[in-house]
């Protein structure tokens, strides 16, 4: 069981395999591994809203969770004081097509206070070495300049 790359999965499969034998234990991890279901912890970045990074089988994936449920959120407060005010609203958004479009997202996103993250500057470094790090190497190394 020791051709999965994730840890998570090895132990799942170890696990498995010591309850239902090893062929079912090797079919089921890989599967469950397969659909993203054995991610590995992901790694907080704290911020406002924080940010979790995970590695994945094709990159990183960055949790932004608690941002969109903050803009949800405004959203029902407003929707709560003005149901059919937003709803029409979001009916005309839906309804616009192009730069339109984009234009009124954009307003109702600054109006729900944005979707900008500020983050500290020691978060921003904890941030970019956590991508680096989840990325592994599939981001190239970078030369030094020649004088």
């Amino acid at each position: 069981m020791t051709d999965f790359t994730n840890p998570v999965a090895r132990r799942t499969a170890r696990l498995l395999a010591e309850r239902y034998g090893s062929p079912l234990a090797r079919n089921v991890t890989a599967l469950l591994d397969g659909e993203g279901l054995l991610a590995q912890a992901a790694n907080r970045i704290n911020a406002a809203f924080p940010v979790w990074v995970r590695r994945r089988s094709i990159g990183v994936e960055l949790d932004v969770t608690s941002l969109v449920s903050a803009l949800v959120l405004s959203l029902a407060a407003e929707a709560a004081e003005d149901p059919e005010g937003i709803g029409q609203e979001l009916a005309d958004l839906y309804a616009a097509s192009g730069p339109e479009r984009d234009e009124r997202v954009l307003r109702l996103l600054e109006r729900l206070g944005g979707a900008n993250m500020l983050l500290a500057t020691a978060d921003t470094r904890d941030l970019a070495d956590r991508l680096h790090a989840a990325a592994g190497p599939h981001i190239p190394q970078q030369r030094p300049e020649v004088a």
